[in-house]
Parts: C-alpha cells; structure tokens; sequence
C-alpha cells in the first residue's frame, strides 16, 4: 500500500459520512422508481410463496440460491407485501457498499479523490436498475469481501479472512455465480502474505518459492481454462477478449509477484483452509434442513441442473473487443502521466474536461452514446493489462493487484446476459482496478483524474441513472414514470402506459376470480400472480425451467393442460412475446382458444387474458 497517501482518521470519518449521506439521498430520490416488471414479480411471488411456507427448490423453483427468496419473505413481514419494501435492504446494502468503495478507494488515492471515485461507482452501479436481484447483492458481498482481503493483507489477521469467508458464502447462497468471488478471494489469499526482501534478487526468491510459485501456476492455469469452458459455447475472439483475457491479466500479475517476493506455502495453505471452514459454515447451514428434509435433491437440481437452462436460452454477447483499443490511450496516460512535464497538465487536464463536456451534451445522440458505453464497457482488460505491467516493471501493490482480481473475476457474471445494465452489475470493481493504476504513483495529478471522474459521474447521471434499463448501452432513454398500480402490492412509480395495462388486466382477475384462486400466467410473468394475490399452479415461474425439467416445450404444454383442468382454472393470461422461454405452440393455443373467451384489455396487447368459456363452466 501506499502509505503516502493514507488519510487520517478524522479525513476517514468525515469521508465516510459524507459518502454515506451524498449516496443515501440520492439513492432514496429515487427509490422506487421504475421497474421490469417480470423481474420484480418474480421476486414478489417467490418470496411471498415462501412466506406462505413453501420451501425453495422443493415446493417451487427458486431462479437463484434462495437466501434472495428467504431476505424478502421477511422483509414482507417486516415492512408489509409490495414491490416497495422489497427496495428497504437494497437501499440500506447499496449505501453502505458505497462507504466501503471509498474506504477501498483511499488504499490508493487521497480522500477527497476517493470520495470522487465511490460516487462515481456509485452513478455506474445501483441506480442504473433499482431492482432488488441477487446481482446487486453479489456486487455487495464481492465489494466487502475485498474489503475485508485488503485487511488481511495490510494486518495479516486471520479474523478478516473468516470474514471474507462468510461473505463469499453468502454470495453463493444469493446466486450461484458467487463462485467466482471464491476463486478470486482464494487468488487474492494467495499472494496476501507476500514481502520483498531488499537484499535478494528475484532469482534467489523464485528458487526458495519454486512449490509456491509452481502450484500458483497450476492454479492460475486451470482457472483460465474453466473460463474458457465457461464460455465455449461463444468462444469467440470479443468474448475472449472480455471474459479470459481479464482473468489471464490478472493471473500473469499473481504469478509476477510469486517470482519477485517471498512467500510461505505453509502459511498460505493455512490461511486457505481458514478461509475455506468460514466459506463453508453458511452454505451447510443453508443447506442443514433440506439434508434433514431428505430433499437435498431438489436444492442440488435448482443449483447446479436449472442453472444450465439459462446459458442455453438467455445470450447477448459483449460489444466488439475493438472497443478495447480506443480505452488504451487512457491507461497509457496513467502510466506515463508522472514523466510529463508539468507544463503540459494543465492543458491536458483542461481537455479532458472540456470534452467530456462535450461528450456529455453529446450523448442524447445514441451513436455517440453507445461509442462512450462501449469504450467504457471494455475498460476492465486493458486495465488488468496495465496492472500486470506495473506488476512487472514498476512494483504495483498487493492491494492493487487483489482489487484486480476480484474485478476480473466479478467481471464474469456478466456472462451469458452482456447487456449493458449486467455491465452495472461489475462496473465499480473496475472503476477501483482503474484507481489502483492511477495511484500507484504518490504524486500522480490530482485535477486529471479528479476531472475524468466527473466526466464518467456526469455520463451515467445525465444518460443512464433512472432511466430505461434496457436501453442502457444503446441509448439514453428517459421514461417518465408517475403512474402507480391501483394495488397495495405495488408501490413503485412506472409508465401510465404500463400502469393503464396492468390495472385493466388486475381488474380483469379481480372480476372473475377470488383471492387465493388459482389462475395461469404464462409464459414468464410471475407479476400477475403477485399483484392479485392469485395462486400459481406450477411450481415454476419461468416457463424455459420448466421445459427443462420436463424434457420439451410439448411436455411442458401436456403439463399445462393437465394443471387448467386438475385444479378447474377459470382464467389465462397470455403472454405473447415472453422475453426468455418458448411463446406456446399453435396446437396449445387453438385447444386455449377453444377452452376460453378473451377480454377486452387496455394498453400494448402484449398480454391477452381469456376466460373460461360460461358454458363450460360448472353450474
């Protein structure tokens, strides 16, 4: 670490409440603005089932781990049933992971800079999609997790180890996809203890590390390798370039600092095991009742089975990797920055403000928009690069090289789904990777990078915060969402167009079924069982997981029928361009429009609702 650049303590806490308020007010103006609405509803839905007393994995199909599923059926509890309360922990997590970005920040950078860095993060992160899913609390954990490895680094005390045990657990009871942060915090172990003694030459350490060095090899090999299996069903020369090479980077540093420092195998196999009983404790107590429940089964399918459902149906690839190219000026600035003269600072600095100004008022032109997204979507490769090279040549930090790979790693959730909000889900992990390379020279210049900050701050506040999620990356869309559902269970402001839709459709289900009823709404919108209270009659909320587990899209239509006649179904909503699952065959949707009549809606038509034909129906 830098001690050069170490606050005091009074600049710490004054940072750290600062942060806190700047990012709990800003956060909470829009609290419950905007959804997605099958999102949401999945949340809702799952979580009130388990409320009810169902078991995730067993009574129904959890999407993700379940501790998501278990945190929001008491937040119900606590707070009451509706999309609004689901919003409370993610407000309280998104602040407090704020702070920590600035208390990482600070490792690297002074205070005031590292104040401008976590807000920064903060712009590219949470309100870009203000929906509580598991990737933010991902996000949340892989951020204290880091935290939590840079005092193990900087104290070497074991009790912060256990602590990035625990969260690393959590994690992977949030989403599966936690596994990642387990490899980058084993990575990170790795290299935690090491010290460069000023009186042996690289040589002499390498030989004395020679198990520790090879093993670290090994380790780093095999890891890249599952990347690449990780995303060989599109290999190609973007996804390898965004996925692998970050990782790759990131390894060659871990190894450089194997060969130049001195390290202790013994230690570190200890600290690794320490780390592991901690990572380890939360996911047998998670997973305790369902041994005892003899359905460990149902948990082991929902984990490992389903997940695969996903890579086989959901797939937006990342932008070209030439995106990587025009980021590269950036960070050779940053290495060199230091050896300019300082007669040409503050010019430099002052076009770097003057256009990203430009840029700014520019990006309500969506080709200038996604050229600046994209640029900044394939900063992370060239940033690990960079890292691996002040590794080898200029003596980068441990700490800077822990951040890195943590980033890279985190970087991978974005796989299969690399739209531009999932690139939300890792962006400020890479914004801190980046201030680990500008602050690793004590006397790097303040205004440039400060200036910068602002810059990307300003781009994500003016052209993606609180916007249209789905168009982040493509264009910078605005909706004006001041509607609310006639529905206690609702709670968030969305478009009048979305809320005259549903409103006609809740209407539709309150008119001619009764709470508790069991309706059908398919495939993929779990919203509408959620918003009238009704009872669903699968236990899955995607339809592609069930198609999965069934063996095909005609069981799963078989299995629907067999359900709208076992449990006397009196309505259907339909919908007709489902985002992720299969739309229903025309043989199922003759023999639906040969059970039912449909109801007049307002609004898109995207959903149709039909009813149980009156003559069919019981007297």
């Amino acid at each position: 670490m830098n001690t050069n650049q170490s606050p005091s303590r009074s600049e710490l806490i004054f940072g750290v409440i600062l942060v806190g308020v700047l990012a709990g007010c800003y956060l909470g103006w829009h609290m419950n603005d905007g959804w997605i609405a099958h999102d949401e509803g999945l949340l809702g839905h799952m979580a009130e089932r388990t409320l009810q007393g169902e078991t995730p994995h067993t009574d129904f199909q959890d999407v993700y781990t379940g501790l998501l599923t278990h945190l929001h059926a008491n937040t119900f509890q606590a707070f009451g049933i509706s999309l609004a309360s689901l919003r409370i922990p993610l407000l309280l997590g998104a602040t407090l992971t704020s702070v920590v970005w600035f208390l990482i920040a600070t490792r690297f950078v002074g205070s005031w800079v590292a104040g401008t860095v976590a807000l920064g993060c903060l712009t590219w992160s949470f309100p870009n999609y203000f929906a509580p899913l598991p990737s933010w609390y991902i996000l949340m954990l892989a951020t204290w997790t880091t935290w939590a490895l840079l005092k193990f680094h900087e104290t070497t005390s074991r009790g912060y180890l256990l602590l990035a045990g625990a969260f690393s657990g959590i994690s992977i009871l949030f989403k599966i996809v936690g596994l990642y942060l387990v490899a980058a915090s084993l990575f990170s172990i790795w290299i935690s203890r090491s010290q460069r003694p000023d009186s042996q030459s690289a040589e002499t350490i390498c030989s004395q590390n020679k198990a520790h060095v090879l093993l670290g090899m090994g380790l780093a090999a095999i890891y890249i390798l599952l990347v690449l299996l990780l995303i060989r069903q599109h290999l190609t020369i973007s996804t390898t370039l965004y996925f692998v090479l970050p990782v790759g980077a990131a390894m060659a540093a871990l190894i450089e600092v194997s060969t130049q420092r001195r390290t202790s195998l013994r230690n570190t196999v200890v600290d690794s095991v320490l780390y592991a009983t901690s990572l380890i404790t939360p996911l047998l107590l998670f997973a305790l009742p369902y041994v005892l429940n003899d359905t460990f089964d149902d948990l082991w399918v929902g984990l490992f089975e389903l997940p695969r459902a996903r890579l086989d149906h959901a797939a937006s690839l990342p932008p070209s990797g030439f995106w990587c190219l025009v980021s590269i000026p950036v960070l050779v600035l940053a290495l060199v920055e230091r050896r300019l003269p300082n007669s040409m600072l503050l010019p430099l600095t002052t076009t770097v403000a003057l256009c990203g100004a430009g840029l700014i008022a520019m990006s309500s032109n969506p080709i200038i928009y996604q050229s600046v997204f994209a640029t900044i979507q394939c900063v992370l490769p060239v940033i690990c690069l960079t890292v691996w090279i002040q590794c080898r040549f200029q003596d980068a930090h441990i700490s800077a090289i822990i951040v890195t790979i943590v980033a890279a790693s985190i970087a991978l959730t974005q796989y299969p789904y690399s739209t531009g909000v999932y690139f939300c889900y890792c962006a400020p992990l890479a914004g801190l990777a980046f201030t680990a390379v500008v602050g690793n020279s004590k006397d790097f210049n303040k205004p440039l990078w400060i200036g910068l900050s602002v810059v990307l701050t300003g781009l994500a506040v003016m052209h993606s915060n609180y916007s249209n999620p789905r168009r982040i990356g493509i264009r910078s869309q605005h909706i004006q969402n001041t509607f609310e559902l006639q529905t206690n269970r609702g709670g968030l402001k969305i478009s009048n167009l979305e809320g005259l839709e549903y409103n006609s459709i809740l209407d539709l289900i309150a008119q001619y079924s009764k709470p508790n009823d069991y309706i059908l709404a398919g495939p993929d919108c779990p919203q509408f069982y959620f918003l009238s209270g009704r009872k669903n009659p699968t236990p899955y909320c995607y339809d592609l997981f069930g198609s999965y587990q069934l063996g095909g899209q005609p069981e799963l239509e078989a299995n629907l029928k067999a359900m709208v006649i076992e449990q006397d179904i009196q309505m259907i909503i339909l919908n007709q361009q489902p985002e992720f699952s299969q739309p229903y065959s025309q043989d199922f949707l003759k023999w639906i429009d040969r059970w039912g009549e449909g109801l007049p809606t307002r609004g898109s038509g995207r959903f149709a609702v039909i009813r149980k034909k009156l003559s069919d129906q019981p007297r």
